[in-house]
């Protein structure tokens, strides 16, 4: 276990490197719940669920929207990889709702499609309920 008092963040999409920079903790969704990070956790890999990533600095706490994706946690490296990270602070809430809409009205014909929709529902969900938070 490591003794540092910070951990860096890796925040990866298809496009870019997000963020690569120290931070004091993290809080995040894994598909089958909410997990905090501090310094000195045992390693970890998992599932990113959709929702909010807390990130707490010694100038403050930044929060963005993941959409899904992997993390992994080793030393004092979390390595974040999803789909799309954006600042909450830039959700457009109307957006979000028409996004929700969108996924309500999605056929479900076989599991593969109901599971689509459930996940674009979740997802979904989730956005409009941290954009609304954010503003």
């Amino acid at each position: 276990m490591t003794t540092n008092k910070q951990l860096r963040l890796v925040l990866v999409t298809p496009e870019t490197t997000l963020l690569d920079e120290p931070v004091e903790a993290l809080r995040f969704p894994l598909y089958d719940g909410q997990i905090g990070i501090l310094p000195g956790r045992a390693p970890l890999v998992g599932r990113l669920g959709y929702g909010e990533l807390q990130i707490t600095t010694a100038g403050g706490t930044k929060t963005y929207f993941v959409d899904g994706g992997f993390v992994q946690v080793k030393g004092n490296v979390v390595s974040m990889l999803t789909n799309r990270a954006q600042p909450a602070r830039l959700l457009d809430a109307n957006q979000a709702e028409n996004e929700l809409q969108a996924a309500q009205h999605l056929a479900a014909r076989n599991d593969a499609e109901l599971d689509r929709k459930f996940k674009e529902l979740e997802r979904a969900r989730r956005k409009l309920a941290l954009a609304r938070k954010a503003h």
